[in-house]
């Protein structure tokens, strides 16, 4: 079950990530720098090939996210529908 949890977290995050880079009108580096990573673990971010840490999580919900309840609500639905397809 964590591991539906992990994919639908690493697909969801890669969503909003490239969303709001895209809004910002920013590049991969910059928004890798915004969130203290490296470039390389920021492009497999916006890949979709990793997860973000708690850490990473953390810095996009303060610095760059335009609201985070929103996306929490949304991941919240996330996390629901995961549950639903488990059952």
């Amino acid at each position: 079950m964590r591991k539906k949890y992990e994919s639908s977290l690493r697909l969801f995050f890669r969503d909003k990530l490239v969303c709001r880079r895209n809004e910002l009108g920013i590049t991969q580096e910059e928004m890798a720098y915004r969130l203290a990573m490296a470039n390389r673990s920021y492009i497999e971010l916006d890949h979709g090939k990793s997860c973000c840490s708690g850490l990473t999580l953390a810095r996009f919900l303060i610095y760059i996210c335009e609201d985070p309840i929103v996306f929490l609500k949304d991941l919240r639905r996330v996390f629901e529908k995961v549950e639903i397809d488990a059952a």
